[in-house]
């Protein structure tokens, strides 16, 4: 890994949490995941509003996965904020969603999502995906000089 910075899953399915955590661990990624459980949740982290203000317990992450179908804020919300109304540097986002609706996927994309993923249904299919976001991501993609300043 070029970076142990977090990886920030936006997940508000316990069951969704815990099969990426597994996989995660199969594809022996150590950087360490932060979990937020809706939209609002993963903006205040992000802007590093109330009980997510210290950075050094909830630093920027190099990644985030995110899901559509939330409470509160929704997938669709939390990208239309990151991308036209914060401050923070273009942070790499996953969709990763149990919808694969073509409006959805490009939505998702016209709204800056890097990449979309329906969520698979096997536990094989997803220690695959945890792989290729340790390769891709996590090792061949450099990290933005901004986001690593960023965190410092």
């Amino acid at each position: 890994m070029k970076t142990n910075l977090p990886i920030l899953q936006v997940e508000d399915d316990d069951h969704d949490v815990f099969f990426l955590a597994h996989a995660f661990k199969k594809a022996a990624i150590t950087n360490p995941v932060q979990v937020v459980h809706d939209g609002q949740e993963a903006i205040d982290y992000l802007s590093g509003k109330g009980r997510f203000s210290d950075r050094s317990k909830f630093p920027l992450p190099c990644l985030i996965i995110l899901d559509l179908k939330m409470p509160r804020r929704t997938g669709m919300e939390v990208l239309a904020w990151l991308r036209q109304e914060s401050d923070l540097p273009p942070l790499p986002v996953i969709v990763f969603s149990s919808s694969a609706h073509r409006d959805d996927v490009d939505r998702a994309f016209v709204l800056g999502a890097n990449a979309f993923v329906s969520k698979p249904s096997s536990v094989e299919e997803r220690i695959r995906f945890a792989k290729s976001v340790k390769e891709f991501w996590l090792y061949f993609n450099e990290i933005q000089e901004a986001l690593l300043h960023a965190v410092r």
